[in-house]
């Protein structure tokens, strides 16, 4: 087969492409082509062997549909590989005019005698339709393209494609390529007779600009370490890892760059530890081109830092993969790392030995991460020792409280019957270093479950004998806030106690507790709730400890109340009659020495009082003397009379009469609690019959409701 037209651009290229397979590129065979050479190398804009190669070139694509590299240019032309690579700049030109475009890259990345060439499809269409090219000079790299490269002969490094020599060579060969880009160009005059440092500004420009890491492998993932260890040549890699994450390294004590940490998206364990420009460092690298990059500074407070910490340290403590030594190099590490965080600053100075801090650190990195979660103290000493025996020893130092972290406040124990429920959590003291002056925000939260708020309190209408309800009132005109504090600045100027105390005491059933509560509603007033019950514990030590933290939670609840001008909250001992009993006689035992040491903290602790403060007890006539002058107010609850025991009746069945609600005040000596559960005893009758009961049928319910008073059991309700 011939062509049809030999005199076309497109039957000229042809015929000088089949003319030259397996010339050897002799001198004869290149003279006796001159003419198309010459009519081709016009038309495409080159020199007459820049031509040569673009004719080789599209034989060998359209022949065999794929990028055409040098050896296969080489083999075409029966012509040796070596020789070929004289050629090498004839493709460059054909290259920089746009008729060609590198396609691929393979094996040794960067070097081009491996690369793979093709003719774009518009410069294809124009030779065979034979229009004339629309020459196009090749921009010299955009500053994205400059970094492109030299990440990408830097990958290629990472992936072992090429050795230490080679990859300088590569770098280097490209750096004299591109003086006239000035990132390049800036990196090069900071640092031209040290190469690695140059690696690593690049890298790190390149993670600047892309906005991420982009090489990673197994080793890294482990480490969560930034790729650029990956960049840095074989010979100097572990020494400048070393010194850059110990921050001794030129590049970050000179103001390149600074250490940083960042959360993983990828879902893995721990922190990305890597480094990023410095303010100074990334305007030496960018230089007029840093407004175009902008520096996104990742402002991170103190707290933060030492947050950041705690994660990644528990990470690592809690790795059960790990033998000891080997962890505790590691835990040494992170710990060093962060050296000049006044949070590591502080701690290393109140707790000295490393092992006491790294169970410090893992404790309340459980309370961060568990929103106020204790530790389980067994799980925790298992993670660092294992079952050796200084887990042993360290577990008996915990249970007979002599570790040094429970001697000095930074943790408190909450022992168990089963050593492995006993659990650790950290103090309102560790609590504070670590927050500082917001330490309230979040102590506050591990009292909240006791706290009641005003709003969540019902509105009830009591009733009571004229001589209590004047002292109600007193009480109610004292608890407004302005009478409040205008009282305890006056005692304060005189040097008596601020405190308020009132002790509520009398029969069952009478609203003591309810009358608390209608005045913290009335006031706008917190209540901190004591249960009395949860202040003892079966373990030596441990109630009077409970019995300080109460009036420590109240003191931050006091505090936090203030900061966001909140009335003075209400501390409320509900039925302390354990509490205020007369002291017993130290000869009983264990427990009479730890009721009477509970006393004489509650004393002090009223003494201190700076707030209002209620107790509640039905057994007024044991009060120990000792608390009586402690109360500044004193209010005895007595039954109500026939009166108020009417009033109390119509108030809470409206469609009782007056007489017939007179009749039940005189034949029943009820409390206000004790009608409260006719009421509602009522009520349930009238949700399961439909019905309401009669007055008989009320009377009996009256007459069920005192044990005592019956012969006869019956089972459910008597109608």
């Amino acid at each position: 087969m011939t062509l049809q037209n030999k005199d076309s651009i497109f039957g000229t290229v042809i015929t000088v492409a089949e003319k030259l397979e397996g010339c050897k590129l002799e001198k004869s065979a290149l003279g006796d082509l001159r003419e198309q050479i010459q009519r081709l190398s016009e038309y495409l804009g080159t020199d007459e062997m820049s031509s040569v190669f673009f004719s080789v070139i599209f034989a060998i694509q359209n022949l065999r549909s794929q990028p055409v590299n040098l050896r296969d240019i080489a083999e075409y032309l029966d012509y040796s590989f070596l020789y070929i690579l004289e050629y090498r700049k004839k493709i460059d030109e054909l290259e920089q005019k746009s008729l060609i475009y590198m396609n691929e890259r393979d094996d040794m990345g960067y070097s081009h005698e491996n690369n793979g060439y093709q003719i774009n499809a518009t410069v294809m269409n124009n030779v065979i339709d034979g229009v004339p090219i629309v020459h196009y000079e090749k921009k010299k790299l955009t500053d994205e393209q400059a970094i492109e490269e030299i990440l990408f002969i830097q990958k290629r490094f990472a992936d072992d494609v090429m050795d230490d020599s080679e990859y300088i060579r590569q770098i280097t060969k490209f750096e004299s390529e591109s003086k006239d880009n000035e990132i390049v160009r800036n990196v090069t005059a900071l640092f031209p007779n040290d190469f690695d440092s140059r690696l690593i500004l690049y890298y790190f420009s390149g993670t600047h600009i892309y906005g991420e890491e982009y090489l990673e492998n197994d080793e890294m993932r482990y480490r969560n370490e930034t790729g650029v260890f990956s960049v840095i040549t074989n010979r100097n890699k572990w020494a400048r890892r070393k010194s850059m994450l110990n921050r001794t390294d030129f590049l970050i004590t000179s103001g390149f760059l600074k250490y940083v940490t960042e959360k993983r998206d990828d879902g893995r364990r721990g922190r990305l530890k890597t480094f990023s420009f410095t303010p100074e460092g990334h305007l030496k690298v960018f230089g007029s081109k840093a407004e175009k990059y902008p520096l996104k500074e990742k402002f991170l407070s103190d707290t933060d830092k030492a947050l950041n910490f705690l994660y990644d340290f528990a990470e690592w403590y809690e790795d059960s993969d790990m033998d000891f030594y080997d962890k505790r190099d590691k835990l040494w590490e992170i710990e060093r790392n962060e050296n000049d965080l006044p949070f590591i600053m502080k701690v290393k100075e109140l707790i000295p030995k490393e092992k006491n801090r790294f169970l410090f650190y893992d404790c309340l990195d459980d309370f961060v991460r568990g929103s106020g979660k204790d530790s389980n103290l067994s799980c925790t000493l298992s993670d660092l020792y294992g079952h050796s025996e200084e887990y042993f020893s360290e577990l008996r130092s915990f249970l007979d409280e002599k570790h040094p972290l429970l001697e000095k406040e930074f943790l408190q124990i909450e022992k168990d019957e089963k050593i492995e429920n006993t659990t650790v959590t950290v103090t309102d003291k560790t609590i504070e270093l670590l927050y500082g002056e917001n330490a309230d925000l979040y102590i506050r939260t591990a009292s909240a479950q006791n706290v009641l708020e005003p709003k969540n309190l019902k509105e009830k209408k009591l009733f009571y004998s004229e001589k209590v309800q004047k002292q109600i009132d007193m009480l109610t005109e004292s608890f407004d806030q302005r009478n409040l504090l205008a009282m305890q600045k006056r005692l304060s100027e005189k040097a008596l106690p601020k405190g308020i105390a009132v002790i509520l005491y009398g029969a069952p059933g009478t609203g003591k507790t309810e009358t608390v509560y209608q005045l913290a509603k009335k006031t706008d007033r917190k209540i901190l709730h004591v249960d009395i019950a949860e202040a003892k514990s079966m373990w030596f030590g441990e109630s009077e400890k409970k019995i300080k933290k109460i009036f420590t939670d109240y003191r931050l609840l006091c505090k936090s109340c203030r900061q966001h001008h909140e009335n003075t909250p209400i501390l409320l001992f509900n039925e302390a009659d354990a509490l205020i009993s007369k002291r017993k006689n130290v000869s009983r035992g264990s427990a009479a020495q730890t009721e009477n040491a509970m006393q004489n903290i509650l004393l002090e602790e009223i003494e201190k009082l700076d707030g209002i403060m209620f107790a509640t007890t039905n057994l007024c006539d044991n009060m120990d003397s000792a608390f009586e002058r402690r109360f500044l107010f004193k209010v005895k609850y007595e039954k109500p009379s026939i009166e108020a025991r009417a009033n109390i009746w119509k108030n809470k069945m409206r469609a009782l009469g007056k007489e017939d609600a007179e009749n039940l005040a005189r034949q029943f000596d009820f409390s206000g609690g004790e009608i409260d559960n006719i009421v509602r005893k009522c009520e349930i009758n009238e949700i399961i019959r439909g019905t309401t009961p009669c007055y008989d049928e009320l009377v009996e319910l009256c007459r069920e409701e005192r044990l005592q008073h019956e012969t006869e059991r019956h089972v459910g309700f008597a109608y």
